[in-house]
């Protein structure tokens, strides 16, 4: 973002040292520069979200969720030339934008591929994320009481609902002798 904030500079001042950046003059090399500028931030913005300590799995996965909802929004709106959430690509006023919504579908597709493993889980992963709100049929059978008897705990709901999840689990379930 910095270095879009400066490209004038950059490009006086390359020039001056003999040494000018073509790719500064060609403003469909520019365009695609600052989209991948724009996604980035998003991208980094993911990755720390994704990070620190005590991190619920199913919490990562829910920002990974989220932001590939966010990839498939983005690539609606870049198809209809909407360019809200890429400030940076708007201020270029780009000619063509389509190819970004499909640089978004690769994305998209790219997630998929990289966290199928995971979204394959999903069923156990909401046993674990939302308890209290999972059919218990659904769920393995060696659970299926053991999620009956936390569903009808008023005690255990009300803790539930004032308690951080990984809270929840450390002080009440694991009395409970959950196992997936």
């Amino acid at each position: 973002m910095r270095f879009c904030e400066l490209q004038d500079e950059v490009k006086q001042f390359m020039e001056m040292k003999g040494e000018p950046v073509r790719e500064l003059n060609d403003s469909k090399r520019l365009c695609d520069l600052v989209f991948m500028v724009d996604i980035t931030k998003y991208l980094s913005e993911l990755n720390v979200k994704l990070q620190g300590p005590n991190q619920l799995l199913s919490f990562l996965l829910s920002n990974v969720k989220s932001f590939e909802a966010k990839l498939k929004l983005w690539k609606v709106q870049l198809e209809r030339n909407n360019m809200v959430h890429f400030p940076i690509l708007e201020g270029q006023k780009p000619s063509m934008i389509v190819e970004y919504a499909g640089e978004c579908a690769k994305l998209t597709e790219a997630f998929n591929e990289r966290f199928k493993d995971m979204k394959s889980k999903q069923i156990k992963l909401n046993v674990f994320a939302t308890p209290l709100n999972v059919e218990p049929a659904d769920v393995p059978d060696n659970l299926q009481h053991k999620i009956i008897q936390l569903q009808n705990n008023d005690e255990l709901k009300a803790r539930y609902n004032h308690l951080l999840l990984l809270e929840f689990y450390k002080c009440y379930i694991s009395m409970m002798n959950f196992t997936l």
